[in-house]
């Protein structure tokens, strides 16, 4: 394990030291071993960019600072955070169950993303 994959292991809420995109990767990496409450981590991250779904199902997203390229997905579900990983912005970084034709059919999910509704995920 790196060192910077331990110290974001380590991260806990209100350690001091941590920026913003620290904490987005600490409680992205973290979650794959724990499952938090989407209302924590709503609480630690603050509003995501943009959201789909709900508690029940969904995805947060979040931009990194000053990263143009990627982005941060939170998968939910249960309302528990259980799932992390990054995408592309501005690129497809999705597929749909084939057309009728049998093709794939690749999007940007992004782009189908609505601003967070903080409703939905309470």
């Amino acid at each position: 394990m790196t060192d910077e994959r331990k110290r974001l292991m380590a991260w806990r809420p209100g350690a001091p030291g941590y920026t913003r995109d620290d904490i987005l990767l600490a409680v992205g990496l973290q979650c794959r071993d724990q499952k938090f409450n989407v209302t924590d981590v709503l609480l630690w991250m603050g509003t995501p960019a943009k959201a789909t779904g709900d508690s029940a199902g969904g995805h947060l997203v979040y931009y990194f600072a000053g990263d143009d390229e990627e982005v941060a997905m939170f998968d939910v579900a249960g309302g528990k955070v259980i799932d992390f990983g990054t995408v592309a912005r501005f690129q497809d970084n999705a597929e749909r169950a084939s057309d009728q034709s049998g093709r794939r059919v690749f999007f940007n999910i992004l782009d189908e993303m609505e601003p967070f509704d903080k409703s939905k995920f309470e």
